[in-house]
């Protein structure tokens, strides 16, 4: 009994001191960092497969707590990659779902962000929103100073920068939650094979080729394109980013299944992966087009007519 809790801490201490030198090279080495970013939670994930909960919990605030060592840069992400490991750990240990571990990853990913965005602002007074939005604007400014070197700006043009502008600045909320989950999704790519490797059971993904939206999806999205007809959405209010953000996302989720519907169709025909590589790469520059093919998808389910066609 000794000898196992005497493996526990040692081994505890091993991934806490992996855990801060990986957080250490993220934080101080710029290009290197960035690839280990994505390797920070592998730490925790090895240790929650390993030990029991309780450990796992005190292992990871331990680590946490102990980035401080390198400095107070290094606490911020900690404090996010820290229960991120935790989580797809315990997920895995649970037996859940590939689709659960995501979304838990996701989720636990974009809390720790915001709780860290919140204390920015309260702690520190740094509004990075604020910050951006100020950035935007200067950059607008430099253009249109440069544009009046050779003549006179067009009001029009002005009018068009500045609702592009206010567009983006709308869009925020809803790229922020979609690049957290995105980041959540290559985190957990990257390192199940690696825990795989290391001799640990880990669940698998459907194919992605079979990625289907609910129906109800596109009713949603119906709603959505027909709201500014039947309702005044004024500019700046909470209608106005409520509709901004609802449009975004639903239409990232149809470009995704645009691209899986490609996918399907690339596997029905047989193709070559690099030939499916390439349709991915043409569905993304032409992402209004593939917007409407993940629409027809899911709408339509255009899928069973390939099925049909290759049965004749």
């Amino acid at each position: 009994m000794m000898q196992d809790n005497a493996r526990k801490i040692t081994y505890g201490a091993m991934m806490i001191a992996l855990f801060i030198i990986m957080v250490a090279i993220a934080a101080y080495v710029p290009l290197l960092g960035t690839i280990i970013m994505l390797f920070i939670p592998l730490p925790i994930i090895l240790y929650r497969l390993r030990y029991d909960r309780a450990a796992s919990i005190f292992v990871t605030i331990a680590g946490i707590i102990l980035s401080l060592i390198g400095g107070l840069f290094l606490l911020p992400i900690a404090f996010v990659f820290g229960p991120l490991g935790f989580v797809i750990g315990e997920t895995i240990c649970n037996k859940k779902s590939k689709l659960y571990i995501f979304m838990a990853a996701g989720l636990t990913f974009l809390i720790a962000t915001i709780i860290l965005y919140l204390a920015s602002v309260v702690l520190f007074g740094i509004n990075m929103i604020d910050e951006l939005a100020n950035t935007v604007q200067e950059s607008q400014n430099k253009v249109i100073t440069f544009l009046q070197g050779f003549g006179d700006v067009p009001e029009e043009v002005v009018k068009q920068m500045n609702e592009t502008i206010q567009y983006t600045l709308m869009a925020i909320p809803s790229a922020f939650i979609l690049s957290s989950f995105l980041f959540a999704f290559i985190v957990i790519l990257i390192n199940l094979p690696i825990v795989k490797r290391l001799g640990h059971e880990i669940p698998k993904f459907p194919p992605f080729r079979l990625m289907k939206l609910p129906v109800l999806t596109v009713w949603v999205y119906m709603i959505v394109v027909l709201l500014p007809i039947f309702m005044e959405i004024e500019q700046g209010s909470t209608s106005e980013m409520t509709f901004v953000n609802a449009s975004f996302i639903l239409r990232f989720l149809f470009l995704i299944q645009g691209i899986s519907f490609i996918h399907h169709l690339m596997s029905e025909m047989k193709l070559s992966k690099w030939v499916t590589v390439l349709s991915t790469i043409i569905a993304m520059l032409f992402s209004p087009l593939t917007v409407i093919l993940g629409i027809l998808d899911t709408g339509v389910n255009i899928r069973a007519w390939v099925g049909k066609n290759k049965s004749r």
